[in-house]
């Protein structure tokens, strides 16, 4: 059954043409070991490794690796490769993380206007960094505006409440902060988010190992987590995101979350952005995910 969802999204998807606006992240990853701390100040030590450091592109190119096998076109309107770099120093054995270094271009992003009128659906990720700041696009888009440690509580949504979305994701915590109150994935508390300043057609909610919902302010759908071997959840949420934007797309009554749901999953079994979802993949995870 699970399989047949996969097969049937892909034949509603595959003559999309789609729009995608938003930062690309360069994620870096040097590998170190841990060798203990410092005699002389409460600081970790680490022992940069021989083995190369690994380079992924994040943010909005990550979400059109996702994209591209699933549509006819994706066409990406984004900052240069070199404006926005994390670096994270991760444990070479377990790939934990001890650091993360962030390095952002100072320079303003200039002003940007865009006719989608042209797109079957237009993608809007907002990491927080600028790029979208000043933007001018048509309503009807959907939208992603990405909490993270250098935008804590300046990030929210309501920046775009005068624009008409089609549907914004965010998590618990940024529902949270969207609400200036400790929210919980009760019916009530998911239709009050939907009041709040959203000014879109659904809203979801992903909840982490909790699965995820989504309302259109009327009714609530809910879906579980799908189980998988987690080896990294970095991008889990822009996963989600990516196959939530194509599911209402195609779908004018969201009845299940089981593609995005799964898509996220199937994310969680590589490090960050290593790899995209592909039709391939995403119906192999199906058949696993039974």
């Amino acid at each position: 059954m699970l399989k047949k969802q996969v097969e049937d999204f892909i034949k509603k998807t595959r003559d999309l043409k789609v729009a995608l606006i938003g930062e690309t992240i360069i994620d870096e990853f040097v590998y170190v070991s841990y060798e203990g701390h410092s005699m002389k100040s409460a600081c970790p030590v680490y022992k940069l490794s021989d083995r190369k450091k690994d380079v992924q592109q994040g943010g909005t190119a990550a979400i059109a690796g996702h994209l591209k096998d699933f549509v006819k076109r994706v066409d990406l309107y984004t900052n240069s490769d070199q404006e926005i770099i994390k670096t994270r120093y991760v444990d070479g054995f377990d790939k934990k993380k001890h650091v993360e270094i962030n390095k952002f271009d100072a320079k303003k992003f200039p002003s940007l206007k865009i006719d989608t009128k042209k797109y079957d659906l237009v993608i809007v990720a907002d990491f927080g960094h600028g790029y979208c700041d000043k933007l001018n696009i048509n309503d009807g888009f959907h939208l992603m505006c990405q909490t993270n440690s250098n935008n804590f509580g300046f990030n929210r949504l309501s920046k775009w409440k005068k624009n008409r979305k089609r549907s914004v994701c965010l998590d618990l915590r940024e529902a949270s902060l969207q609400m200036n109150r400790n929210i919980s994935e009760t019916d009530k508390d998911i239709k009050d988010l939907h009041g709040y300043e959203m000014n879109a057609d659904l809203v979801y909610v992903t909840l982490g190992g909790k699965g995820s919902v989504c309302t259109n302010g009327k009714k609530v759908v809910k879906h579980k987590a799908y189980p998988s071997k987690i080896v990294d959840t970095i991008g889990a949420g822009d996963t989600y995101f990516t196959f939530a934007c194509l599911l209402s797309a195609v779908e004018k009554n969201i009845s299940s979350l089981a593609i995005p749901s799964l898509a996220a999953s199937l994310s969680c079994t590589w490090l960050c952005n290593e790899r995209s979802v592909t039709k391939q993949t995403l119906i192999e995870h199906a058949v696993r995910s039974v």
